[in-house]
């Protein structure tokens, strides 16, 4: 505990000291919290993404069952509820969302807390989230949000260290100023959930393996490990790790004395690393803690298992890629990237030592980072499909190695390398800032707004798909609970409003079933023909306001699955079509009220 503290001292002291050696770093860390930042609140008191949805509820749920049963069987029973065991988000989310259960306490209003209880997966958990007071819910996802900001400029300053330490401040500033005009990692920096703080620990992983390829000293190896480890706990997908672990050591043993088995033969050393990292990932859960090991297998063995998961549609692998990347970074920025890798690869050939035993320390860190690359793309060439969020581990290292590539092109060419340079960070700027800044108008919060102002306090909204997060609801408005049965006396056969969003309009699509989402592939004609219905007036429902814009003949246009025309689109808007659990922007947030108008057509039932 002392060599963290330690440790911890001495990225303080470092920090103020680059704070005061380099002026600009301060304005690249004040660009970083103002874009992670902008519009950070948006869709509160709902949730940005069902992510953040289980990430935000679990310590809630916690806290509640401790307050109303302040004994180990609280903990045990509040600890150990949730969709499974989401590691160390747990404790991130449990400091966030602390003051708002001591306002409540200290308020007197400890009800707010202890009525969360042990909700049912009913509609998302539609029912504790309409009970619950707004102020909670509120608070407690901007606390989160504010987290995710922190933990994004920590990783752009972290990127800064990594560039400087490879190669030198400039390159350092440059890879950091990179990440911080990425669109892509600037959107998870809006939300709730373990990508950013994964990420972030993720690259100070990277930083201690390379002092201890540089330097030798195991003591940054033991850090490395302790990171590495909270690094896994965060998210399990960063697992491959381990892998850089093994060849961290292997390229400090091969220049040392002695024969290849003396060299590599250090069990102790390796096991105490390995053990570190094992405790720490271990601990990083905390249902593991409560005695419920076999939950924390159970996830992980889930986690294994995502590779075969179908979420979005069957594409070859190389269109998923292409297709992440470019919406994540735009055109310039995707180009400027794969030229810093080929540039890396490269560099690797020229500085690679005459003999295995040949000392070639720029070839050992270069070769650790684009090994980095390496197991991440092979992890995911298993997957079905992934999004942003899986692939944001590479996106700090892919823009070390840029920054690294334009060091050396400007110096053997200054002025195109100095404008070449520019032109990056500027179109990638663009392209941020224009991302960035649409979140000051989303659909869904517009339609909230809407319906807060002109739906009476009586009105009730039938809405659809999975959960209610998936559409603009206001917290105190009624929602026609039609999971219940179309004949409970609760549901109202005709309510005052119908909202219909962007994945309804997707049932329209005519395409074939392995072009569908996952989360549009069951009852498609059923759900397809009474969207149309409802579209054109069959159930005396009229559209009477819209949010966002309406597909042509209100059929959703997406990229042709193995497309790459399809594709050239979503590197010029960066609010571009999203699948799965990614988080959605304004092109898949259209939102159309519809307003009951006339007799009711009894018999109306919704295929949900």
């Amino acid at each position: 505990m002392s060599r963290l503290r330690g440790a911890a001292s001495a990225a303080t002291r470092r920090l103020l000291s680059d704070l005061r050696t380099d002026r600009y770093l301060k304005y690249i860390l004040l660009a970083v919290v103002l874009l992670a930042g902008f519009y950070f609140w948006h869709r509160i008191p709902n949730f940005a993404t069902w992510d953040e949805h289980n990430r935000v509820l679990d310590p809630l749920v916690a806290y509640s069952s401790v307050l109303s049963n302040p004994t180990p069987v609280g903990i045990h029973e509040g600890v150990s509820w949730g969709r499974a065991p989401f590691g160390a988000t747990f404790y991130v989310y449990a400091i966030a969302v602390l003051p708002v259960v001591l306002a409540a306490v200290l308020s007197g209003n400890v009800e707010a807390i202890t009525g969360i209880g042990f909700p049912a997966d009913t509609y998302a958990h539609y029912p504790v989230w309409a009970s619950t007071p707004e102020w909670v819910w509120t608070w407690s996802l901007l606390f989160v949000r504010l987290t995710n900001v922190l933990f994004a400029a920590v990783t752009v300053y972290l990127v800064y260290r990594l560039g400087t330490e490879l190669r030198n401040r400039w390159t350092g500033r440059v890879a950091a100023v990179l990440l911080t005009v990425t669109f892509g990692f600037l959107k998870l920096a809006k939300e709730g959930g373990e990508d950013i703080p994964a990420t972030m620990c993720l690259v100070l992983t990277l930083l201690y393996l390379l002092r201890y390829l540089r330097t030798g000293h195991r003591r940054q190896f033991y850090l490395a490990s302790v990171a590495g480890g909270v690094a896994i706990a965060f998210k399990l997908t960063v697992a491959p790790l381990v892998l850089l672990f093994v060849l961290a050591f292997a390229l400090s043993a091969r220049t040392e004395e002695g024969t290849w088995r003396e060299v590599l033969w250090e069990p102790r050393f390796l096991l105490k690393g390995a053990g570190i990292g094992a405790v720490t990932i271990l601990l990083g859960f905390p249902t593991a803690l409560v005695g419920h090991i076999d939950l924390v297998a159970i996830r992980i063995g889930g986690g294994a298992g995502r590779t075969g998961t179908a979420v979005g549609p069957t594409a070859p692998l190389w269109w998923w890629f292409l297709r992440t990347y470019v919406s994540a970074f735009g055109w310039p920025l995707l180009v400027g990237t794969a030229g810093g890798v080929v540039g890396a690869v490269a560099t690797l050939r020229r500085l690679a030592p005459e003999t295995l035993r040949t000392p070639a320390p720029e070839f050992d860190e270069r070769l650790l980072l684009v090994a980095v690359l390496g197991c991440f793309w092979l992890l995911f060439s298993t997957f079905h499909d992934f999004r942003v969020h899986h692939l944001l581990p590479t996106v700090p290292v892919l823009m070390v190695l840029l920054a690294d590539w334009l060091w050396l092109l400007r110096d053997r060419r200054r002025q195109v390398g100095r404008v070449l340079t520019a032109g990056l960070v500027v179109s990638s700027a663009l392209y941020a800032g224009v991302g960035v800044g649409m979140y000051a108008s989303m659909p869904r919060d517009e339609a909230t707004e809407w319906l807060s102002e002109n739906a009476d306090e009586d009105a009730t909204m039938e809405t659809y798909y999975h959960g209610f997060l998936e559409n603009a609801i206001p917290h105190d408005m009624r929602i026609n609970p039609i999971w219940r049965g179309m004949d409970d006396p609760a549901v109202e056969a005709c309510p005052t409003y119908i909202q219909v969003g962007y994945k309804e309009l997707l049932y329209l699509q005519d395409i074939p079933d392995d072009q569908r989402g996952y989360d549009i592939d069951s009852r498609v004609d059923e759900r397809a023909r009474y969207i149309r219905a409802l579209l054109d007036s069959e159930y005396n429902y009229e559209i009477v306001a819209e949010f966002g814009d309406r597909p042509p003949n209100f059929v959703p246009s997406r990229a042709e699955p193995g497309s790459l025309r399809d594709l050239v689109p979503l590197g010029i808007n960066p609010h571009s079509d999203q699948y799965g659990d990614e988080q959605e922007l304004r092109v898949n947030q259209y939102v159309a009220i519809l307003e009951h108008s006339g007799s009711c057509v009894a018999d109306r039932t919704p295929p949900w």
